[in-house]
């Protein structure tokens, strides 16, 4: 998806005669052109126009494949190489997978997490490093000139096809302001302060993609305003019931032809620009020059209640001096009486504890609100990251001071039975245009429940540990 945009025609700023638009294609390699820029403008040639028509192409499979070695024996390896030597700090070189598995790297410990914490410096000096090459190869210097805007061509929005979502937001927003919700100039006058300009919601420059369910339509004076800047919290559920719940199958079906489109990666890539927000405390844009500080913020379910301190289960009542006696290594409570069912509700309790290492590579974790359990069914066994029966699963206690948004996210949720004794199940949480929420299983032989108020969001999945 990256180098699509690459692979096009160059505008040049020389003053040179250039008849052969592939002349016009910028070297990304000194010994000659890079295999995926001559594979892709040979696919637009074809009238393969968007990368979203090319993962619909006949032939898609074939030319990922024999791309795959280009890119393994080239960036993926060559990344860590430091003076001719291997220097594998971020992954090893060894590809995991048998037979027709999807081969994979699996990255170091904690790299994950750094990569997360410490994003925008990461984009940031591969921006500029990629830009610097491209510059050095003396091929290009024709076609970049004394001006070159080089960085809009190869990282920019591709603001000609931006066009197209213009009349669709309007249509969605009735005319309004995305953000001050008052009425937008739609006038073909000359462009004013409320002349309408296309927004990407999570900032361009912290996830640069165009993800077609990230867009919004907003005043001029209001986008230039918010920049770079993530939207305050109410913001941010305007988007998600707006972009995400109710016009969500609208802006798929309208915006394919052009971009990228796919709900859940909109939502994880927002969970984590605004996780990352609350971790360091950043100023969310409220308004024009108006900020509020990014804080934890608990959703309020209709079917939940959310565990405050001093209701919290056993899981958090367990005395801190237990954890004295642990030494070497962080240790985690595992509760192997409690099963969260991947299927209908089981029964389970937290009279049994024992201490498990902690999994490394899962970022920060504390003891007094992270703990293991065992998946229990089949529900959850589908789509791109099973959880299978028997796995072992890394959970987080949802509190009243630390819950975050759960839409979008897979849960762990509690109820009592007749008996009094707790249930639990593992579904992924959605919020409906008529307020209620739906528990989806992964698994589609599994119907889709509708919450009730007998149930309480009790626990955040965090991810399957091996072993």
């Amino acid at each position: 998806q990256l180098y699509w945009n690459h692979s096009m025609p160059y505008a040049a700023h020389s003053t040179d005669i250039i008849t052969n638009a592939e002349d016009m294609l910028l070297k990304q390699n000194s010994q000659g052109q890079a295999k995926f820029i001559t594979e892709i403008y040979k696919l637009q040639n074809a009238g393969v126009k968007s990368y979203n028509a090319f993962k619909n192409y006949q032939q898609y499979n074939q030319v990922i494949s024999s791309l795959r070695r280009t890119f393994i024996d080239g960036p993926l390896w060559r990344l860590q190489l430091l003076s001719g030597k291997e220097e594998c700090f971020l992954y090893p070189h060894t590809l995991l997978g048998k037979g027709r598995e999807p081969k994979r790297i699996v990255l170091n410990a904690g790299i994950a997490q750094c990569f997360r914490r410490f994003y925008d410096l990461v984009v940031h000096l591969s921006v500029t490093e990629w830009i610097e090459k491209v510059q050095t190869i003396k091929a290009n210097q024709t076609l970049l000139g004394s001006q070159s805007q080089l960085q809009e061509f190869l990282f920019g929005s591709n603001r000609a096809a931006l066009k197209v979502v213009t009349p669709l937001l309007i249509d969605i927003q009735n005319g309004l302001c995305f953000y001050c919700q008052k009425p937008m100039n739609l006038k073909n006058e000359k462009e004013t302060k409320k002349t309408p300009e296309i927004d990407h919601f999570i900032p361009f420059k912290r996830y640069p993609n165009d993800l077609a369910h990230n867009f919004v339509a907003a005043h001029a004076d209001c986008n230039n305003n918010k920049r770079d800047h993530l939207a305050a919290v109410a913001h941010r559920d305007r988007w998600l019931e707006q972009n995400l719940d109710i016009h969500k199958a609208e802006i798929t079906n309208k915006l394919q032809p052009y971009f990228y489109c796919d709900a859940d990666k909109s939502l994880a890539v927002s969970n984590w620009a605004y996780q990352v927000a609350e971790s360091s405390s950043a100023k969310l844009w409220l308004g024009k020059n108006s900020f509020e500080e990014a804080k934890p913020k608990a959703e309020v379910f209709k079917f939940s209640k959310v565990v405050n301190k001093s209701e919290q289960t056993n899981l958090a009542a367990e005395p801190k001096a237990n954890f004295k006696t642990i030494i070497n290594a962080l240790k985690l409570r595992y509760f192997p009486n409690i099963k969260i069912a991947c299927g209908h509700f089981k029964t389970g309790d937290s009279s049994d504890v024992e201490y498990l290492d902690a999994p490394l590579g899962a970022g920060k974790l504390d003891p007094n609100v992270h703990f293991l359990a065992r998946a229990s069914g089949n529900s959850m066994n589908g789509g791109k990251h099973p959880i299978l029966d028997g796995d072992l699963l890394l959970l987080e206690l949802i509190t009243s001071d630390k819950a975050g948004s759960l839409r979008g996210q897979i849960v762990a949720i509690e109820r009592d039975d007749i008996g009094g004794e707790g249930q639990y199940l593992l579904r992924k949480v959605n919020k409906l245009p008529n307020g209620q929420y739906e528990l989806i299983a992964q698994n589609p032989d599994y119907e889709v429940m509708i919450a009730d108020e007998s149930m309480r969001t009790f626990a955040r999945f965090k991810q399957v540990v091996a072993g």
